[in-house]
C-alpha cells in the first residue's frame, strides 16, 4: 500500500521543517505540501523535503489545499497532517496496520502537545483529540481530526474530498460522510504531537468553548461555525 501525506501550509517556516523530517524519519512513500501563497521561506523549506509542492493564493482555506493534494498525490491511502504537527515514531506503522482491517475506509490517533506545557494544556489535549475523537466514532458521527487522519483514496474521490463551502471543521464533515461508506477507526498507537500557539494565545477556556459548542453543532445539526478566530 502507497502511503501519501498531504500537508496544508500557509506562513508556516517555523513548523514546517521539524514536520516534514518527522514524515522522512517514518519513511512515507509521498510529501504533498500545497501553500497558500507563503513568502517567508515555507515553500522553500518544502521544498527540500517534500515530492510535490505547489504555492497560490488561490489555496486560501485548508479545505483548498487538501483538496489540491489529494488530485496531485497518487497514494493508495492519503493522509492529513498540518505544518506545526510532528508524526511520532511508529505513526506510519500504525496507520498501515489500521488500514488493512477488513471494512476500514478512515482512520485517526491521537494529538498530543507539541511544546512542554501544564498538566492543564496535556489534560485539555488528551480530553479534546482523544477521548472525544473516540467518542464522536462510538455515536457514528465521527470527528478525525484534519491534523492526523487518513482515508482511502477511492473514498476520498468519491466524495469528492472536502467540503470548500465551510470555513471550519471540514474535517467532522468529511469523516461523518464517510462513514456512511465504510467503517472509521481510532489507532492509539497513531501519535501526533501538534503546537499548542494557538490554545495558548486565545487561551484554554475560550478554545475549549469554542470546541465544544462548534462541535456539537457539527455533530448534531452538520451545520459548523462560520467563521474560526484566525491566529497564527
Amino acid at each position: 500500500m502507497k502511503l501519501s501525506v498531504v500537508i496544508p501550509t500557509y506562513r508556516e517556516a517555523s513548523y514546517i521543517e521539524r514536520a516534514l523530517m518527522a514524515l522522512g524519519n517514518e519513511d512515507v512513500d509521498e510529501i504533498v505540501v500545497i501553500d497558500g501563497g507563503s513568502e517567508d521561506g515555507t515553500v522553500e523549506i518544502a521544498e527540500r523535503y517534500a515530492d510535490i509542492v505547489r504555492s497560490s493564493p488561490e489555496y486560501d482555506s485548508p479545505a483548498k489545499a487538501r483538496n489540491a493534494g489529494i488530485r496531485l498525490s497518487s497514494g493508495d491511502m492519503i493522509a492529513f497532517v498540518d505544518a506545526d504537527t510532528v508524526v511520532a515514531k511508529g505513526w506510519r506503522a500504525a496507520l498501515i496496520k489500521g488500514s488493512e482491517e477488513e471494512g476500514v475506509i478512515g482512520l485517526g490517533g491521537p494529538a498530543y502537545p507539541l511544546e512542554d506545557g501544564d498538566d492543564l494544556l496535556k489534560a485539555a489535549y488528551i480530553l479534546s483529540y482523544d477521548l472525544m475523537v473516540r467518542f464522536t466514532i462510538l455515536m457514528g458521527r465521527p470527528h478525525l481530526m484534519g491534523f492526523n487522519s487518513a482515508f482511502r483514496r477511492d473514498v476520498l474521490l468519491r466524495l469528492g474530498g472536502f467540503r470548500e463551502d465551510v470555513r471550519v471543521s471540514e474535517d467532522a464533515l468529511l469523516s461523518m460522510a464517510a462513514s456512511r461508506m465504510g467503517k472509521i477507526k481510532f489507532v492509539p498507537e497513531m501519535v501526533v504531537y501538534t503546537s499548542a500557539r494557538r490554545v495558548r494565545k486565545r487561551g484554554l477556556g475560550e478554545s475549549l468553548f469554542y470546541l465544544v459548542y462548534n462541535g456539537l453543532s457539527v455533530l448534531l445539526m452538520e451545520k459548523p461555525f462560520e467563521a474560526y478566530p484566525k491566529i497564527t
